[in-house]
């Protein structure tokens, strides 16, 4: 993810998961892309089940899972936003 004046200017993801993962994945970088940091926190997986027009229900863990996914990233990037000597030391 790259973040260019607090708005998100490219996301993209890596999954070996199931095809549902796969769109669920592609989905939420679409959905992310050119929205504030602030405003792309706010992102549900019901958004992202919303704009596949829905999932088999065996699959809807996969939007659970992209929204999550973004949401932690989203606060990593705050957290390092705040304090970037810790980008020395991250793994």
């Amino acid at each position: 993810m790259s973040v260019k004046d607090n708005r998100i200017a490219r996301a993209t993801f890596w999954t070996d998961g199931c095809g549902s993962s796969i769109a669920c994945g592609s989905m939420i970088t679409e959905i992310a892309t050119g929205r504030t940091v602030e405003d792309a926190l706010t992102i549900e997986p019901g958004d992202v089940l919303k704009e596949l027009g829905g999932l088999p229900e065996d699959h809807v863990h996969c939007a659970v899972l992209a929204a999550h996914t973004l949401n932690q990233a989203l606060k990593d990037y705050q957290t390092l936003a705040k304090t970037p000597w810790k980008k020395l030391y991250k793994n």
